[in-house]
């Protein structure tokens, strides 16, 4: 167990070294539920609850600050680190849990995993459905990130416990928002919106370029590869082989590229060398030692691009020009009244300990460009009597493009109340 302790110990010494990124909804969001926002009826959510209610409850015990979130983030991810080495010694052996748990550390990192997003949540649960072989995990897994629904056909002998685990939690959490009054908008937005209208609406399909997909599916080309190499056949009972699971996982990262969303892959790849790991010794073909030559150079380069980039580079969306415009609403707002920050980062009102007018939502035009919501949103600010806004400059990289896109009726309604320049 010492050498597991040291490799996490490690793992943990590299992280604290890495950028952190700070994805603004991760402190936003609990932040206005501090101070009294309802979800999807205050604030517009495109998730699941689960992962709000996990911060809302880790904030209200630690103090909602960014050091708390960095310790949230690594707990979960160090849990992810003990669960990896648990499955695979006890499957496989002691010597493939700490091949497997090496893996994960040198691919960890690399996926945008040093901060806290939903794909990286979901990973302790996940593994622990494999672990277990059960269904069970699934449902509260899928209550954290809808695209768990992608790892169902993975039980599909137990589509009984499925749907019961499945239906059970969104069920209860039915109940609450029932409860609250806001029932409706829990389910436009987090299941409706979310599978009926997200995926047609206008900018919110990325599929990255080839060099990202490139450069992201490489290692999992190469163990599949060493996996057929050595002619092993797939399971049959497909929640029992992880690389079902890896398979089932990539999907994860549809309708928007992003590193971060292989987080559950990478938990499953390294589960897979830990397997294969346990008969190394047969591994004496010429095509092997190739293939595992390929990855030491993939992982060297990878490496050497992360360390320029992000060895210890200031955290992520926390830039100065954050901070300085958390100073200027300190200063010129009245903390008792809204204010709007126009396509400005959110991550200022944290810092200012100033709110947005309700309901809150990322100025993105998959929510702007539904049809009518822009006239509804107007309607919600002049009930506020919103007067105090503050805009940011545009960029021009493209008509529905995150900050360069332009809500044209929105806009027209800030100008008819202000006349203050650009931030």
């Amino acid at each position: 167990m010492f050498q597991v302790a040291f490799l996490i110990a490690v793992h943990l010494l590299i992280l604290v070294q890495l950028r952190f990124e700070v994805w603004p909804e991760m402190m936003l969001m609990p932040y206005l539920m501090k101070n009294g926002f309802e979800l999807y009826r205050d604030m517009i959510a495109p998730w699941t609850p689960g992962l709000m209610w996990i911060l809302a409850g880790w904030f209200w015990l630690t103090g909602l600050t960014l050091w708390n979130l960095k310790v949230l983030t690594w707990l979960i991810i160090i849990s992810t680190d003990i669960l990896i080495y648990l499955i695979v010694a006890k499957h496989w052996g002691k010597a493939a849990g700490i091949i497997s748990l090496i893996s994960f550390m040198l691919f960890q990192p690399l996926f945008d995993g040093n901060g806290l997003w939903f794909d990286l949540v979901v990973v302790p649960l996940l593994l622990l459905a494999f672990h277990f072989d059960n269904s069970l995990f699934l449902g509260p897994a899928f209550l954290i990130k809808q695209s768990v629904v992608w790892l169902f056909p993975l039980f599909w002998r137990q589509w009984k416990s499925l749907i019961l685990g499945v239906i059970g939690t969104i069920g209860l959490s039915m109940v609450w928002f029932w409860l609250k009054g806001d029932l409706g908008d829990y389910w436009f937005w987090a299941y409706d919106f979310t599978f009926r209208k997200l995926p047609t609406m206008p900018g919110h399909l990325d599929l990255g370029n080839w060099r990202l997909w490139l450069l992201t599916l490489t290692p999992f080309v190469l163990i599949g590869a060493i996996r057929w190499t050595r002619k092993e056949k797939m399971i049959d009972k497909t929640a029992s082989d992880p690389l079902w699971w890896v398979m089932f996982s990539i999907p994860f990262i549809l309708p928007r590229f992003g590193l971060f969303h292989f987080q559950p892959a990478i938990a499953f790849l390294a589960l897979e060398i830990g397997r294969l790991y346990k008969s190394y010794k047969g591994y004496n073909n010429y095509k092997i030692y190739l293939l595992f030559g390929a990855a030491a150079v993939y992982l060297g380069f990878f490496w050497y691009r992360i360390i320029q980039a992000q060895w210890q580079k200031p955290d992520r969306f926390l830039e100065p020009e954050v901070y300085q415009t958390a100073a200027k609403l300190v200063l010129e707002t009245d903390k008792s009244q809204p204010v709007l920050l126009v396509n400005g980062s959110e991550l200022a009102y944290v810092l200012s300990d100033r709110l947005p007018p309700k309901p809150w939502l990322t100025q993105f035009p998959w929510f702007l460009e539904l049809p009518g919501f822009q006239e509804k949103l107007i309607d919600k600010f002049k009930q506020q009597n919103l007067k105090q806004v503050y805009r940011f400059p545009y960029q021009n990289e493209g008509e529905f493009i995150p900050g360069s896109y332009r809500p044209e009726k929105l806009l027209e309604y800030i100008n008819s109340i202000t006349n203050d320049e650009t931030f």
